[in-house]
């Protein structure tokens, strides 16, 4: 069967054109990690028979609640997949830190392990931007390589030191990835401001991520407690573009020495034992899709089998009504259809 045949049933499901099967969905705790973590398996199906989808939220402060990643895990199962949705604290408080990858690493580990949640071989990875990048880095590694049988990342950055830039230079677009990122850094290199702003920043990520506004959003309120040099530099984050530019040089320039490189597939990919599927949005306003380009060109060089495809069918991450972006279609059956491929190969 064609991949891309194989990905028509996930696609419909998506555009709400195919009924779901009824599922069973269990909250589970790893007994090794301590993970929270929820299971989806179609109703009916001994989850021994069915192949592993290892989903990897991003960072979202709802973690494994977030509908977005939940649809996700649900229309993999409703394509008869045992499929494992852990969450990772971390992750989920919008912290972007080097043991991430270990963290993910580990649940590789364990979930390869848990033979009674599905077949016990065949396991795909999949994520999306940060998480996706990191955990392309931790299949690569010896320990795991042939435990994860094929990957997809969707929106992935393949190099940190350029994938900063590019985040402040959308702001206008997009702002929330420059949130997250002062969250985690402003310390670093505006030590005076950070008690003030680093709560702000992160109120900042949860209005935009969750889309609170009016009464419900906090930065406004959380900013106005502040000193008139905190409000001046928020306000300037918002208006000066050179002023942004000038921020992320600062960011690279005061990370955790080594940061950049730990966290960039560019530097730490080993070898991939399974086939790559990178899909990426279009327009993505957080990560460049030259990011998955650059990833592409890293595969071949390590000889790597993949598929890569953009579409117009999602942003970052978010897929867009189908109707309204039916040419973008193609790509999705083709990198879905490609993993769902060789996960069943």
């Amino acid at each position: 069967m064609k991949p891309y045949v194989l990905a028509i049933p996930l696609v419909l499901s998506y555009a709400g054109l195919k009924q779901k099967k009824p599922l069973e969905r269990k909250e589970l705790q790893l007994p090794d990690t301590g993970r929270r973590v929820f299971h989806f398996y179609p109703t009916g199906k001994n989850p021994e028979t069915l192949p592993g989808v290892y989903i990897q939220h991003g960072m979202s402060a709802m973690g494994i609640d977030d509908p977005r990643i939940l649809e996700l895990a649900e229309n993999f199962a409703n394509s008869n997949f045992s499929v494992f949705l852990p969450e990772l604290p971390e992750v989920k408080g919008l912290r972007i830190e080097e043991q991430t990858i270990t963290h993910i690493q580990d649940l590789m580990m364990e979930i390869h392990s848990t033979k009674h949640l599905f077949n016990g071989s065949d396991l795909g990875y999949l994520s999306a931007s940060f998480s996706g990048g990191m955990g392309l880095i931790a299949a690569s590694k010896s320990n795991i390589r042939n435990k994860i049988k094929t990957s997809m990342a969707i929106g992935a950055y393949c190099d940190f030191l350029d994938t900063v830039p590019f985040v402040f230079s959308n702001y206008e677009i997009d702002p929330y990835a420059v949130y997250v990122i002062l969250y985690n850094f402003i310390h670093r290199f505006e030590p005076a401001l950070a008690e003030e702003l680093q709560p702000v920043y992160y109120e900042a990520a949860l209005d935009n991520g969750l889309k609170r506004n009016g009464k419900d959003a906090l930065t406004d309120t959380l900013l106005s407690r502040t000193s008139t040099r905190a409000k001046d530099f928020f306000s300037e984050v918002g208006a000066d573009g050179n002023f942004r530019k000038e921020l992320a040089k600062r960011v690279l320039d005061t990370v955790p020495k080594n940061l950049p490189e730990n966290l960039s597939p560019f530097y730490q990919l080993e070898t991939l034992s399974g086939p790559v599927s990178l899909l990426h949005g279009k327009t993505d306003p957080v990560i460049s899709p030259e990011e998955s380009e650059k990833l592409t060109r890293l595969f071949q060089k390590k000889q790597i089998p993949y598929v890569y495809r953009s579409s117009t069918a999602l942003t970052h991450g978010d897929s867009l009504p189908l109707h309204s972006q039916i040419f973008g279609v193609p790509a999705l059956l083709q990198t879905f259809g490609s993993f769902l491929y060789w996960l069943g190969r």
